[in-house]
């Protein structure tokens, strides 16, 4: 019989050698058995196309084969296969039933049988053992302890119906050698077949040895699989005589490599060493060469990235495969994170942090949100429609099999646009993160619930408290008391249910639980739902609590294989494992990750059986030698699976830790095989840095030609004009302009603010057009009302007057950090404090406060301020109680003090608290409080609240307090027209109390802060000129529509628009025509 194994270190070679077999079968019944099942799908269609088609050809590979010829014997025995997540569940559970029942029997392995970790090695080595055909009886006598659980885990398999992949390949290897399978006397091809274990090589024995013709592939370095095959099998040892072509360096790095090579071979680009900074940039190295492959007429599937580390690398491939627009198929070897499942754990880890607000926020942050049913998460599927069966590899069919589960498809395109949550994403999630913060949401169901309603409480008290609630701040407010509700109603019951789980339960309760939860949670849980329904075998292991769970579920939950069918990846570029990369022959390999401990991995031993165990038990275990010599056959197999040319990548840096990488000794065996000697580690880095050319801190190729994107071509343009004379740059990047109408709008409006004395539209609102002054005519201070503060703020800078008072935009909002409060929540708190004191003076007749009284006035503060503490602790407290005690002990001295210092002077006496005028009423106004603004006698309508109005023999004086720094002084009047409270009020006393005296207004920084300072102004003529100049001033500057950017001294360290203007906007302003700004500058020297 013609039995043959072909041995080459070239893909190419190999593959051809298949193909000119099998072509030669055409009319031959055939099983092509592969390591996976896109590479025999390439070899059928290369024949096919060469040849014409074939008939009887059958295209597997060994684990699906073996499903499919063990599947009558399985199924008469009524065992089912299981793999993976499955075996290390029963695991788990045998674990818990010996500890359980019979921990003696545990061994040296009863102190560590509760590990969560302990499963997951254990059926590793279990798993090891039983394709090493070992009986218990062969362990026990070097592995006693080991030997007992071995024995218990291969009775517990058929008591369960369970059938391990040992089991599996027993049953087809035994239905083979009894001719019981059907079309089981075939040509058989294994192409680039793994063969590591005795069944394995025993189920490829039997396969051939009723095949009238075979043939064997294997890279060369493959020692285990032919030592296993030619075991069992007489195969006659040939090389791949089939001429291909492979550029001569590859050719000589294929054959050479960890050879003693001590002659140099002639270099060529067919072999390329490169490094970069970190695996990022090493990823967009890669693209950039995959992109120059292609210009010089290289298919993108002819093309393919090989990982060693898979779970550093997907996500950086990802990332510049779609930045330079390179199709890419992803195996599912490589691996990527998995969003739905880390959303899981993100939920598991706010119930063990108490209901933690950072772990709901990331969940949130995940985009895998539910469509939200009446604003609350959908309910939980029973039991039957959050079905789905176990994501297992091992089974008869290589077709994905149909979803049998209830859960309905997901329609991405029905949406409401209103909804809180549309295409699995929260409308605005930053906004839903920062609510949580601002809610000061640390812990617990119940501080959920009453942070989240104060929060809502807190933010109606400010809306009631502005002297506008129609202005930006006013609708902020109310756009937060929006999405708090929404975020209560989203938020609160899926808390309820984590609140819910179980604090200790058996698995199956967990299983349970959490499968309820997944249906309520996120958007598609099919894969988490898989997952658990593979731990259904340790359904009774338990009671287990949280923290162990969340042990079990984070490795198979936080990532998942990057599935790619084969019919997707033609015209892409392949991203797989080494190994997956058996059987492939391809024009340009990539080779990443050639750094220690990466490529090469940490060659470690077994530590449930040690390699001296091992080699006493048998020679068929694998040691640490057995380990680094798979670690040399895949440099050999990537190596090899290349024709034209290999590109191995070096990361220099570890960006992470900030360190430096040593490159692997692999990289230095490449340049060995190649150049006849072993370079240093310093000159192969050296040598490889100046091949990548990758800079960290300028992310961009030296030449714009070679650019993956659009971002990199300009990087690299402009990084060549650095070093260039001044004169040598004008124009080189002119292109900018023409490419991009935005660059060159923005850089037109910088160059017209920058180098323009004229004042021009570009420097804000100074250049309207006639419609634009007929909307600001609506503006002007005889049409609309305006409160003090929004007049205030004209002094302070124009262009921030009319972006927050007339086109009303909201600043970007900044949270507040949780351990203290912010000015405006503690100005509340003293506000509230001194009204309700008053109010109740007042009606005991108490007013006005003397050093008689003085002691009663205390004893009311302190009860008054207990009471607003008690009522307002939801609604202003931060998250940590001491803070919030510490804060009300301060406001408590604040207020004494200024009780104290008002009782010394007690002519004044205070008869309205919060007189309020165009603004909304509420609980805490004076009876007197007008619903419309009130029109002054200087020809505007004002609205605000005044906080005090106090009498002195028929006359009245308006006071604002201030909780905040003094920096106003005594004998000022408008204070450069950022001060307009004193005056102002007084005049609107004046127009609400029309046959009353006003003396005038007052502010009184009532605080320990504001050194209780207090700034008079009286309503006489002087003041009334000053405000009448103020108002004059900005109503002609909203009438000419020239409100420019042109603050004050220091306006823009604290201004909330310094993102639009720009931090120099004082300095730029200064280099305009400055007749403009008389008028301005005349306000701001106004005392």
């Amino acid at each position: 019989m013609d039995r043959r194994l072909i041995e080459s270190e070239s893909a190419a070679a190999r593959v051809a050698s298949a193909a000119a077999w099998l072509g030669a079968r055409r009319a031959s019944a055939v099983w092509i058995v592969g390591a996976r099942r896109e590479p025999v799908d390439a070899l059928v269609r290369r024949v096919a196309s060469e040849q014409g088609a074939a008939l009887g050809w059958e295209r597997t590979t060994l684990d699906a084969l073996a499903g499919r010829v063990a599947a009558r014997a399985l199924a008469r025995r009524g065992l089912t296969p299981v793999a993976g997540t499955a075996v290390e569940a029963l695991c788990a559970r045998l674990l818990h039933r010996m500890r359980a029942r019979d921990v003696a029997r545990l061994g040296r392995y009863a102190a560590i049988a509760d590990r969560p970790g302990l499963p997951r090695a254990l059926a590793s080595t279990l798993e090891e053992l039983a394709h090493a055909d070992l009986a218990p009886e062969v362990v026990r006598a070097h592995a006693p302890d080991l030997a007992a659980l071995y024995a218990a885990y291969r009775d517990e398999l058929p008591a369960l119906g369970l059938a391990d992949r040992a089991t599996v390949l027993e049953h087809a290897t035994a239905t083979l050698r009894e001719g019981r399978a059907v079309d089981v006397e075939r040509a058989v091809l294994l192409l680039d077949v793994r063969v590591r274990s005795r069944l394995e090589a025993d189920l490829v024995a039997a396969l051939i040895a009723r095949a009238p013709s075979a043939l064997v592939t294997i890279p060369r370095g493959d020692d285990r699989t032919r030592a296993l095959l030619c075991e069992r099998v007489d195969l006659a040892i040939e090389p791949a005589t089939h001429a291909v072509e492979v550029a001569p360096a590859l050719r000589a790095l294929q054959a050479r490599i960890f050879e003693d090579a001590r002659d140099a071979v002639a270099s060529d680009e067919a072999v390329e060493i490169l490094s970069a900074p970190g695996e990022s940039r090493e990823c967009v190295e890669i693209a950039r060469r995959v992109l120059v492959a292609a210009r010089e007429g290289t298919r993108f599937d002819r093309m393919a990235v090989l990982l060693r580390a898979p779970e550093r690398y997907g996500v950086h491939l990802a990332e510049a495969f779609r930045r330079a627009g390179i199709p890419a198929s992803f195996s599912r070897g490589a691996r990527r994170p998995d969003p739905t499942g880390r959303a899981l754990l993100a939920l598991l880890a706010c119930a063990a942090e108490g209901i933690s607000a950072r772990a709901f926020g990331e969940y949130l942050s995940l985009g895998v949100v539910p469509d939200a049913e009446g604003g609350a998460p959908p309910d939980a599927k029973g039991a039957r429609a959050r079905f789905v069966p176990a994501d297992e590899e091992l089974a008869a069919s290589d077709d994905d099999a149909d979803d049998e589960s209830g859960l309905a498809p997901i329609d991405e395109d029905a949406y409401d646009e209103t909804a809180p949550v549309r295409a699995g994403t929260l409308r605005a999630p930053r906004r839903w993160e920062q609510l949580i913060v601002e809610a000061a949401v640390i812990g617990g169901r119940d501080r959920w619930a009453r942070r989240i309603e104060g929060a809502i409480a807190a933010a109606r008290r400010a809306r009631e408290d502005l002297e506008d609630p129609d202005d930006v701040e006013g609708r902020r407010h109310a756009r937060r008391i929006a999405d708090l509700e929404a975020l209560r109603d989203f938020a609160l019951p899926l808390v309820d249910a984590l609140a819910a789980l179980p604090g200790r339960a058996t698995w199956s309760a967990w299983i349970d639980a959490l499968s309820a939860l997944a249906t309520r949670a996120l958007r598609d849980p099919r894969r988490v739902l898989a997952v658990l329904a593979s731990l259904a075998p340790m359904g009774d292991v338990g009671p287990v609590d949280l923290a162990e769970v969340r042990t079990v579920l984070t490795p198979r939950l936080r990532e998942e294989p990057a599935r790619a069918p084969g019919d997707e990846s033609v015209g892409q570029v392949l991203v797989c494992t080494i190994e997956e990369a058996r059987g492939r022959e391809l024009d340009v390999v990539f080779v990443p990750g050639l750094a220690e401990k990466l490529f090469p991995a940490k060659v470690i031993e077994d530590p449930l059986l040690l390699d001296a165990t091992r080699e006493a038990i048998s020679e068929a275990l694998a040691t640490r030698r057995e380990r680094g010599a798979e670690e040399r056959l895949a440099l050999r197999i990537a190596l090899g699976a290349a024709s034209k040319r290999v590109v191995a990548s070096i990361p220099r840096i570890d960006v992470e830790r900030a360190r430096p990488r040593v490159p692997s000794f692999y990289a230095l065996e490449i340049a060995r095989a190649i150049e006849g000697r072993l370079p240093s580690y310093e000159e192969l880095g050296r040598r490889a840095e100046i091949a990548g050319a990758a800079r960290l801190g300028w992310p961009a190729p030296d030449h714009p030609e070679l650019a993956i994107d659009a971002a990199e071509h300009d990087l690299s343009v402009l990084g060549g004009l650095v070093d260039l004379p001044p004169k040598a740059r004008i124009g080189r990047a002119a292109y900018l302009v023409a490419a991009s109408p935005i660059v060159a709008r923005a850089l037109r409006a910088r160059w017209a603010r920058w180098d323009k004395k004229r004042w021009r539209s570009q420097d804000g609102m100074v250049e309207p057009d006639e419609g634009v002054r007929a909307i600001l005519a609506e503006h002007r201070l005889d049409r609309r009302a305006y409160s003090a503060t929004a007049l205030e703020s004209f002094a302070m800078c124009p262009y921030k007057f009319y972006l927050r008072t007339i086109i009303r935009l909201e600043p970007r909002e900044v949270p507040e950090p949780l351990e203290m409060l912010d000015p405006a929540q503690r100005g509340t708190l003293v506000h509230a404090a001194q009204f309700r004191l008053l109010v109740r003076l007042r009606d005991e007749g108490a007013l006005p406060v003397t050093p008689e009284t003085r002691a009663r006035a205390l004893e009311v503060l302190d009860e008054e301020l207990d009471r607003v503490a008690r009522t307002t602790a939801e609604e202003l407290a931060p998250a940590i109680p001491k803070v919030w005690e510490d804060t009300l002990a301060a406001v408590r001295q604040d207020l004494r003090e200024w009780l104290h210092r008002t009782s010394e002077d007690p002519s004044w006496v205070p008869s309205r608290f919060e007189l309020a005028f165009g603004i909304p009423a509420g609980d805490e106004r004076d009876a007197a409080s007008l619903h419309e603004p009130v029109p002054l006698s200087i020809g505007m309508r004002l609205r605000g609240a005044i906080d005090l109005v106090e009498e002195r023999e028929g006359t009245l004086r308006a006071t604002d307090h201030k909780t905040g720094s003094a920096w106003t002084k005594p004998g000022q009047r408008v204070m450069g027209g950022e001060k307009l409270q004193p005056i102002l009020y007084a005049l609107a006393l004046e127009s609400i109390f029309p046959d009353r005296t006003v003396w005038g207004g007052r502010l009184y920084y009532c605080t320990d802060k504001g050194r209780y300072t207090e700034v008079e102004v009286p309503l006489d003529d002087d003041s009334r000129a000053a405000i009448t100049k103020v108002t004059t001033t900005i109503d002609q500057h909203v009438r000419d529509g020239f409100l420019p950017p042109a603050p004050s001294e220091k306006a823009c360290s604290f201004c909330d628009y310094a993102v639009i203007c720009g931090p120099h906007e004082r300095r730029r302003t200064m280099r305009k025509e400055g007749d403009r700004l008389v008028g301005i500058d005349s306000l701001r020297r106004m005392p």
